[in-house]
């Protein structure tokens, strides 16, 4: 297993932000869906709750600056960062990149590198790896901005995808610091399913007037040739089949346990699934933080709304964060948080 240790590197603070305006899926279900009891469903998902833009203008750059906003406001010195990292697979504009406008907008220095990440599902884990790439061999502050609108490109007529996604920005500042316990990722990756999940608005078809109209699915769902499609039981059997032994696998390596991580962070994609795959590695459900309930499947955002949400006023030290899903790909980090401010989520009117 090719496993990345990078040393000397900290998360000195990180901040969400939502918008204030929420969906209840029980409800948006009987609108939708009126002639399918969906409460079995909901509750094998464990989405309750959807916090979704109001306004179709606001976009991932909006909710992540207001994060890191939130950061600067309160005392820490923009001045210190060094580089932009954006995840994020829904941007303003396909050129140029948000991490571009991000280091106008926020006022930070311009002899910087910034450059966009597109991931879904395992996003934060990559972008936590070259974010603490960079920390250490730069030595510099880093701000790292994960944000996605899924909803914008989301049928609310399709069964597989219409309950199950929100909307969220954050912002993370990794800082070198001498001395902090080592970091550890690994990837893996399957591109041969790439079609479990995905969203073909690009460059393979050009948008045209036909790609934008709806048409009726197999089972009844609506959706445009330009919004998410998901294939669920794919990703399922890859996420409880595929991920555990690579999950056992990077801990044995490192010579790590369940007892060893005071809390499991994973990507928030199903509330079944996840209660699967924590069981599958050792893990009790008391030290795996759920968020979905609240916000839904914010994709790559979710780990570090999750850290947000959950985990707000805890000093937390040694975790293990996997994110998996879109590619099909995942990510596995061995991250410490300790010591870590955290502004938690704001709501706002977006």
């Amino acid at each position: 297993m090719n496993i990345s240790k990078i040393s000397n590197v900290r998360v000195e603070a990180i901040s969400a932000c939502v918008p204030s305006n929420t969906v209840n899926n029980r409800e948006f279900a009987k609108l939708h869906f009126p002639d399918v009891d969906l409460t079995n469903t909901i509750t094998a998902l464990g989405v309750e709750e959807r916090h979704v833009c109001s306004s179709a203008k606001t976009t991932s750059l909006d909710l992540c600056v207001e994060a890191a906003k939130k950061i600067f406001a309160s005392g820490f010195d923009k001045s210190e960062i060094g580089a932009v990292v954006f995840v994020t697979l829904t941007p303003d504009c396909l050129m140029p990149n948000n991490a571009s406008y991000v280091q106008y907008l926020l006022g930070l220095k311009k002899g910087i590198p910034a450059f966009d990440i597109n991931h879904a599902c395992s996003g934060y884990l990559y972008g936590l790896w070259n974010a603490a790439m960079i920390a250490n061999n730069m030595v510099v502050k880093v701000l790292l901005l994960d944000g996605d609108v899924n909803t914008h490109y989301v049928s609310p007529d399709d069964k597989s995808t219409a309950l199950l996604f929100g909307d969220a920005g954050t912002a993370t500042i990794v800082s070198p610091s001498e001395g902090a316990k080592d970091w550890n990722f690994t990837f893996n990756t399957d591109g041969s399913n790439r079609d479990a999940i995905l969203m073909r608005f690009g460059f393979r078809d050009l948008i045209s007037e036909e790609l934008l109209k709806y048409k009726t699915d197999e089972d009844g769902s609506k959706r445009r040739f330009i919004d998410m499609q998901m294939d669920g039981r794919k990703v399922f059997d890859y996420v409880v089949d595929a991920v555990p032994p690579i999950a056992q696998e990077f801990m044995d390596e490192l010579e790590t346990g369940p007892s060893e991580y005071d809390k499991l962070l994973l990507h928030q994609a199903n509330f079944f699934m996840l209660r699967k795959l924590a069981k599958a590695i050792g893990f009790s459900k008391e030290v795996m933080p759920v968020s979905m309930n609240k916000y839904g499947n914010t994709s790559s955002v979710s780990i570090p709304l999750t850290i947000c949400s959950e985990l707000q006023g805890k000093d937390i030290g040694n975790v293990l964060m996997i994110g998996m899903g879109a590619g099909l790909a995942m990510g596995l980090g061995n991250v410490s948080l300790s010591k870590m401010v955290n502004f938690g989520v704001e709501n706002l009117d977006y």
